[in-house]
């Protein structure tokens, strides 16, 4: 495990093998642990893979505010500076994807190529239903703790209901979960950066190769996510997988890890 500082907040990454870059940026309230089911093919085929824990997450600081996809790509750059890497793949999986999009966005040159599995959209609303189960596991944590939330409405989430039915990923999101800090998940459901345009109104502008990927039973708000960008990025391409909802790099780790090695062969 190494760490860089931006601007006083701490990043915690992990950085593996020695060839082709990759970055490799989770999902809310999850952290760098969701990708360990692909790293090993990936560093089989040769690839570099760095795996930040987005600030508030893992090991990383815990900063009252800046929780935003812009902080979130600001972060990454500082990390691609500090580690010597002009440009690489980046990855982003749910809120990730978010990160990526704005990354790719923003700081074009430092994206080869663009991956985004179940992504969220930024700028655009969450479902009802999916805001109140939001709400309701941040009543749970400020009452009972982040374990009890896991337990309850986490559990129950629309988000997560059709992965969990599969043996093992519950257990393995509950792991990460474990130590995941209450105040700052609260913090992230209201930090907002005002500005004069939204995301998706740019997705034209993004130039990079993209792939986009989301499970045949998704949300159906985060299918549209996944059906917006694949429509609004010039070239890129959807992948639906079949039989998996949103937790993509524990269900299907062998086609994630497919997607990511094919955007550095040109499939």
């Amino acid at each position: 495990m190494s760490e860089i500082t931006n601007h006083e907040v701490t990043i915690s990454y992990t950085d593996e093998g020695a060839g082709r870059p990759v970055v490799l940026l989770h999902g809310h309230t999850l952290d760098r642990r969701i990708w360990l089911p692909i790293v090993p093919t990936l560093l089989k085929a040769g690839l570099r893979v760095i795996r930040p824990d987005l600030r508030g997450h893992g090991q990383s600081s815990r900063p009252d505010f800046g929780y935003h996809p812009f902080h979130h790509a600001a972060d990454t750059v500082a990390l691609l500076d500090a580690i010597h890497i002009e440009h690489a793949a980046v990855i982003g999986f749910s809120f990730g994807g978010g990160v990526a999009m704005e990354l790719a966005l923003t700081h074009a040159t430092r994206v080869d190529s663009l991956g985004l599995v179940a992504t969220v959209m930024p700028d655009r609303p969450f479902e009802p239903a999916f805001m109140e189960n939001l709400r309701e596991v941040a009543r749970c944590i400020r009452a009972d703790g982040v374990a009890a939330a896991m337990a309850g409405p986490w559990a129950a989430s629309p988000l997560f209901a059709h992965s969990f039915t599969k043996d093992g990923i519950r257990e393995a999101v509950a792991a990460i979960v474990a130590g995941f800090p209450g105040a700052e998940f609260l913090a992230t459901q209201r930090d907002r950066v005002e500005r004069d345009w939204k995301l998706p109104d740019r997705l034209a502008e993004i130039s990079a190769p993209t792939r986009v990927m989301v499970g045949e039973m998704e949300m159906p708000g985060f299918k549209a996510y996944a059906e917006e960008a694949a429509g609004g990025i010039p070239g890129a391409r959807i992948e639906i997988i079949q039989n998996c909802g949103h937790l993509l790099p524990l269900e299907a780790p062998e086609a994630v890890a497919a997607m990511i090695i094919g955007l550095f062969d040109g499939r």
